[in-house]
């Protein structure tokens, strides 16, 4: 079946991570750096899995992360990459400085598609929804498929 998840052994912290538990990460990567992160929990003395410890620093404590709302450019880029590349997020995130793949992910989908949906443009096709109707008005009920 393969290997459990990290986080299943015993006396491993799950749930919000504590400012001081940044600290400990934070100080030692600035002494070692990053590398392996299967050592990092018992060398930074905490009580996380080297996962949880990497993420942690990925996603939320690196110290050239963008903490602040999306720009109108970065936006206008994300739709742009997602039009042409689709929902490859860690490649439009290297196009986005200071983003990660799960920051671009999350703001497409829960600012992004709303948007193009109230521009009646189609999030996934990104052509306008009278252009589809148009389209699909042009689907014959004569068609093989029975669900049409």
């Amino acid at each position: 079946m393969g290997r459990p998840p990290c986080c299943d052994k015993a006396n491993v912290k799950r749930g919000p991570w504590t400012p001081e538990e940044d600290a400990k990460i934070l100080a030692y990567v600035a002494s070692h750096g990053t590398g392996n992160w299967t050592f990092v929990p018992q060398k930074a003395g905490l009580n996380r899995c080297g996962k949880s410890c990497r993420l942690r620093w990925t996603n939320y404590l690196r110290p050239d992360l963008k903490h602040d709302g999306f720009t109108p450019e970065e936006e206008q880029c994300i739709v742009e990459l997602h039009r042409t590349i689709g929902s490859r997020w860690s490649l439009i995130a290297r196009r986005l400085p200071g983003r990660t793949d799960n920051d671009v992910k999350n703001y497409w989908n829960t600012k992004l598609k709303k948007k193009l949906t109230k521009m009646g443009i189609d999030p996934v096709t990104h052509k306008p929804f009278s252009q589809l109707f148009s389209e699909y008005g042009k689907i014959s009920m004569n068609s093989a498929d029975p669900f049409l």
